[in-house]
């Protein structure tokens, strides 16, 4: 077995041992900056983290200001070497299946597949990670200490979970994020939880034991907090803490529309979409009951993309309530149909109980679509007065009545759905294109490279960093 795979452009020696040279937190005259990017996860065929964590990458090696050298995981090599980021950035796989590949299986035994209980998920994530961490060390280790990065950028996992050995070997600035995760469950909804299989979560906290818990919240040069809950329950530590949603959204697969899209003739149905995995905790049910409790939405129509542990059951309470006529289950598709799903429709309705992130709702509101989401969690902070509804947590069957008040109003009211269609795109073309993203990442980068600077002015003469 060969554990570490190197996929490299070619440079010029003399180049290579300029890099090799240079100390670290020299100042850049004028030179790009060069960035170690760890994506563990990091796949454009592949949704949520591993869709993030290349969209990331992606957006930071296409900068003039920066040379990026990208470390991620072997099982990602496929799609990447047909990807155009291969001809754009160095690659390097790391190969820790021996270790992963077991407790990857055990885990999707236990948890019963692979769309339930996530804690659990995580937690088995633990060694696996430790190891991959180890073996990018094993690969760059020389390279850190002779001064080829000027800074390291840990991209995924986002959970804050996972602590990173990484930091406590080597004095490379790192940073870490965006990180997510940790949210309370509603206490409104204790059946869910069982229902998820989250049964884990009472014992979460127990991860700040683990080693590399503390050190990294000290060592770390700078954390990026991707939800504002996250943000208050990172150690305290020196480094740098900034904000910034993990995700964002491709203009070249979701083109930013200009206006909401109306109802294309007279008497045309209005129509919602909902975009997600099929379970307990994104309450799909709840917008059946609240359409099938409403002469107004009986006359909309509401389609549902994704799939997952819940289908059967959706299928069959939409049989119940008499709404198979109006309701249409998608499945499972590609971003360049959900594109042209989203602008087929008026509004979006994600009601999900515990979300972290939310990037199905930047993609909704990227298509000029209101949103109507729970406030609470990830999407609460996308979606603003000004681009949507936010609908307060509470029992279901009171939850049921504020989504149909929601959905009636937009459903009757086209030029409110038009300002906040409006104003959802604007706010994603300024805050949540990749690119944008990518611009605050590296003003991040700058930040802790000045805080660095300014500490080993203030350190005393003959101090040793370890």
């Amino acid at each position: 077995m060969t554990p570490v795979r190197t996929v490299a452009r070619s440079k010029p020696a003399a180049e290579a041992e300029t890099e090799a040279a240079a100390p670290v937190g020299a100042g850049l005259g004028g030179r790009k900056l060069r960035v170690l990017l760890s994506a563990e996860a990091c796949n454009p065929s592949w949704s949520s983290v591993p869709l993030v964590g290349y969209n990331i990458a992606r957006a930071l090696t296409g900068r003039d200001d920066l040379d990026v050298t990208l470390v991620t995981n072997v099982r990602n090599k496929d799609a990447l070497e047909c990807d155009p980021l291969r001809r754009e950035t160095e690659i390097h796989y790391i190969d820790n299946d021996f270790i992963a590949g077991p407790f990857f299986r055990f885990a999707r035994k236990i948890r019963g597949g692979i769309t339930l209980g996530w804690t659990l998920n995580t937690a088995l994530m633990w060694p696996s990670y430790m190891v991959y961490e180890r073996m990018i060390y094993q690969r760059f280790g020389r390279d850190l200490r002779r001064g080829r990065f000027d800074l390291i950028h840990r991209v995924t996992p986002v959970t804050p979970v996972l602590g990173s050995p990484l930091t406590s070997w080597t004095d490379v600035p790192m940073v870490i994020g965006p990180l997510n995760g940790g949210l309370p469950w509603p206490e409104e909804f204790p059946k869910l939880r069982r229902l998820e299989r989250e049964w884990l979560i009472p014992f979460r906290r127990l991860h700040t034991l683990l080693p590399y818990h503390q050190s990294t919240a000290v060592r770390a040069a700078g954390l990026i907090a991707a939800s504002r809950h996250t943000a208050s329950e990172l150690a305290p530590g020196p480094g740098a803490r900034f904000y910034l949603p993990e995700n964002g959204v491709d203009p070249a697969r979701f083109p930013l529309a200009e206006a909401w899209n109306p109802p294309p003739a007279a008497g045309a149905p209005f129509r919602f979409i909902t975009v997600g995995r099929l379970a307990p905790v994104k309450v799909i049910d709840l917008i059946l009951r609240a359409m099938s409790a409403s002469e107004i939405l009986r006359s909309c129509r509401l389609m549902i993309v994704g799939d997952g542990p819940e289908r059967d059951s959706l299928h069959d309470l939409t049989r119940s309530l008499g709404l198979e006529s109006v309701t249409e289950f998608v499945g499972w598709i590609d971003q360049t149909r959900l594109a042209e799903c989203l602008r087929g429709c008026q509004a979006f309705v994600f009601p999900s109980i515990k979300d972290f992130g939310g990037g199905a709702v930047l993609e909704a509101m990227a298509s000029a679509l209101p949103a109507i989401v729970a406030d609470y969690g990830g999407p609460s902070e996308l979606v603003t007065n000004d681009t949507g509804i936010r609908l307060p947590i509470e029992a279901a069957d009171d939850l049921v009545v504020t989504l149909r008040t929601a959905m009636e109003r937009l459903a009757a009211d086209h030029a409110l759905c038009g300002r906040l269609g409006a104003a959802a795109a604007r706010r994603v073309r300024e805050q949540f294109t990749w690119s944008a993203k990518a611009e605050r990442i590296v003003t991040y980068y700058h930040e802790v490279l000045r805080r660095r600077a300014l500490a080993e002015e203030l350190e005393p003469e003959g101090t040793t960093r370890r």
